[in-house]
């Protein structure tokens, strides 16, 4: 049930069931609460537990702009959503669905796909919590790019008409093709009638091919004395565990031992089939390395994998599995391990997942999820598109989000409660425009806080 008070300017609105249409206006109003939290404190009690070095970077890259610190405050937005009405129609959600958790990797069969392709913050919850996190940061990046606020409307609206067709269509489709659905990136750049948008899109998968375990082995590895092959030292982003003074560890286990058992752990969670295939690899080297926005200051690993010939090269990173920042307002349970939470997640709303997707515990107790570090993995950057570019994108993001909701979730319902008329569309273009305000003048009090020593920052990001 909606939560009609929890929007202080809108008391008059009365609770209403789920199903009920014009509970799509009650969804795209934004007015904060008069008690809402900090933004500030609520990153300063995320960050308590991280790497105390990496915290001052990740200030920095929020920084840099409002799309930056749009990606890296999720829990800001989480508080928001989780104290506002809801449909109360749950799915799996990404839990931080904004325009670049989307992106290319290749299938085990070695087709090029797109999809959603960060699940960190994966939780049960209502479906428009998703939605609206992709519409804002559609009109965030709109202004990013100068448009004006007609095209940032149109962009946002389009994002929630094609979110809501998209579920239409899969409520009339068989269940088994529902599950099997997916975005083959090839087939889809065909299509793209703009032009500009389909060059850049051709030449964005063409890169996407290009990076595997080998090109990052190019780029972050180096000969070692001996001639073998390690992880280059750069900290204080890339930090080789065996470069590690041993008074900064607070577990006296040998390193060696610490990574083996580790990966005991994590070989465990897959299947058999993927164990026999990492059967013929051995660790060569490990590092942590710092990544991302939102994650900087986390424990974030990789592993350089070696097989028995010269060219078997893998590359595995594992990630520190905090509780979802939807954990304290979501309404089911989620498993007890967050790397299984991630882990499962993902299966979930992927039609196709990595093959080395598991979950493990590290010596210290935490708790972590490993994949593929590189695996033809790619995404769009925000500077290379024009505003039909933009609309385009969005589109095809909107669209795979209500694939992954309509495997997880009651698609019929979805599409019930959506209904045919354009008012839930009319909703999330409110709301997207609204919460842009509130982001920006969001990210202006995380740069006061910098400014004024609130915050700690750093050159190197």
């Amino acid at each position: 049930m909606p939560n009609a008070g929890a929007y202080c300017c809108h008391e008059y609105l009365t609770v209403m069931a789920p199903w009920s249409a014009p509970s799509h206006l009650l969804l795209g109003n934004w007015c904060p609460r008069a008690d809402r939290a900090d933004p500030i404190a609520l990153l300063q009690t995320q960050e308590a537990q991280r790497i105390s070095w990496l915290v001052p970077v990740r200030h920095a890259r929020m920084a840099q702009n409002p799309f930056a610190y749009y990606r890296g405050a999720p829990v800001v937005m989480a508080a928001d959503l989780g104290t506002a009405p809801s449909s109360g129609l749950e799915v799996q959600l990404c839990g931080d669905a904004h325009l670049f958790n989307f992106g290319f990797y290749a299938s085990p069969e070695r087709a090029l796909l797109f999809d959603i392709n960060d699940f960190d913050e994966t939780a049960r919850g209502p479906f428009e919590w998703d939605v609206k996190r992709l519409v804002a940061s559609l009109v965030i990046a709109a202004r990013s790019l100068g448009l004006p606020p007609s095209w940032q409307e149109r962009i946002a609206r389009r994002a929630a008409r094609a979110y809501r067709k998209a579920i239409r269509r899969l409520a009339d489709t068989p269940w088994l093709e529902v599950w099997s659905h997916r975005f083959d990136m090839t087939a889809y750049v065909r299509e793209i009638r703009h032009e500009p948008f389909r060059r850049y899109l051709e030449q964005v998968t063409e890169r996407a091919r290009h990076r595997d375990s080998r090109q990052a082995v190019r780029k972050l590895c180096e000969p070692a004395p001996d001639g073998s092959l390690r992880i280059r030292h750069d900290p204080p982003l890339i930090w080789r565990h065996a470069e590690i003074p041993p008074d900064w560890l607070e577990n006296e286990q040998p390193l060696e031992e610490r990574v083996a058992s580790t990966y005991a752990t994590y070989l465990a969670s897959l299947r058999p089939e993927t164990r026999r295939l990492l059967d013929c690899f051995r660790i060569a080297d490990t590092a942590n390395k710092a990544v991302g926005v939102g994650s900087i200051g986390t424990r974030c690993s990789i592993g350089l994998f070696l097989g028995p010939r010269e060219d078997d090269i893998l590359v595995l990173q594992s990630k520190q599995a905090e509780p979802s920042v939807l954990a304290p307002y979501a309404t089911s349970p989620a498993p007890d391990h967050q790397g299984q939470r991630v882990v499962e997640g993902q299966r979930l709303m992927q039609t196709v997942s990595d093959l080395y997707l598991g979950w493990t515990t590290n010596a210290h107790g935490e708790q972590l999820y490993w994949r593929h570090f590189r695996d033809w993995k790619g995404s769009v950057e925000l500077e290379a598109l024009d505003a039909e570019g933009l609309r385009t994108y969005g589109k095809l993001c909107a669209a795979v989000l209500a694939k992954a909701h309509a495997r997880s979730g009651d698609r019929v319902a979805i599409a019930t409660y959506l209904g045919e008329s354009r008012s839930f569309d009319a909703a999330m273009t409110a709301f997207a425009t609204a919460y842009a305000d509130q982001s920006d003048a969001d990210y202006r009090q995380l740069l006061q806080a910098i400014s004024t020593g609130r915050l700690s920052t750093s050159t190197v990001f």
